[in-house]
């Protein structure tokens, strides 16, 4: 039998959002007689702290479980909770989800696919509302006259920067260049491996561990 772990993300600025988790995570073991062989609370105060997941994905190991009271745990956006499962599931780890009432048995399971299939909507129209918001701001700024050239001197900017820090996590724990592009939805990893060339990504991170295939 696989073993079965639980995961808390501690908030010391929320102590009732730790509270809830705890309380509803033992209440479903207790209802469920779950044996438990690991519990693991990582502490999440900041936005700063996100980069402290790299922990909690550490300590997952092939074919177990882990347990969550709620999806936000994994992270502050739907884009980032989206990626967070998606490579919990293809490290075979079966993930069950208190409040949600989900239990996503791995990547390959059709009800599994469906629930990853609306999260996957959510997240594009979360970036389509973005880009429209954009555009309207953009759109304003130019009826006022206002310059929307960048000034001389700007170093040119990339598409990956604004995941810069999701690229360097899952660099991280081992994914390589091609799986990273395609968690992310990019259609083509050579860009992205040009990007984490140029910038010398690799060098500035710790060891990484590879845990995925």
């Amino acid at each position: 039998m696989s073993k079965v772990f639980t995961y808390v993300r501690v908030n010391n600025n929320n102590e009732s959002y730790t509270k809830d988790q705890k309380k509803g995570l033992e209440e479903y073991i207790s209802k469920n007689n779950i044996s438990i062989n690991k519990e693991i609370e990582i502490v999440i105060d900041t936005p700063d702290d996100e980069k402290n997941i790299l922990d909690f994905l550490k300590s997952c190991e092939h074919s177990s479980t882990v347990v969550v009271y709620d999806l936000n745990v994994f992270g502050r956006t739907i884009e980032t909770i989206l990626e967070i499962v998606k490579f919990l599931l293809s490290n075979k780890i079966r993930i069950i989800i208190v409040k949600q009432n989900l239990d996503l048995i791995d990547d390959k399971d059709m009800l599994t696919q469906m629930i990853l299939g609306v999260i996957s909507m959510t997240v594009n129209l979360e970036k389509d509302l973005m880009s429209l918001r954009t555009k309207e701001a953009l759109t304003a700024k130019k009826l006022k006259g206002e310059s929307l050239g960048k000034p001389k001197g700007t170093i040119q900017k990339s598409k990956f920067d604004k995941q810069r820090d999701k690229i360097e996590e899952l660099l991280a724990v081992g994914l390589s260049v091609r799986k990273i592009a395609k968690l992310l939805g990019y259609n083509n990893h050579i860009g992205l491996n040009n990007y984490v060339k140029k910038r010398n990504i690799r060098h500035s991170l710790p060891n990484t561990l590879d845990i995925a295939s």
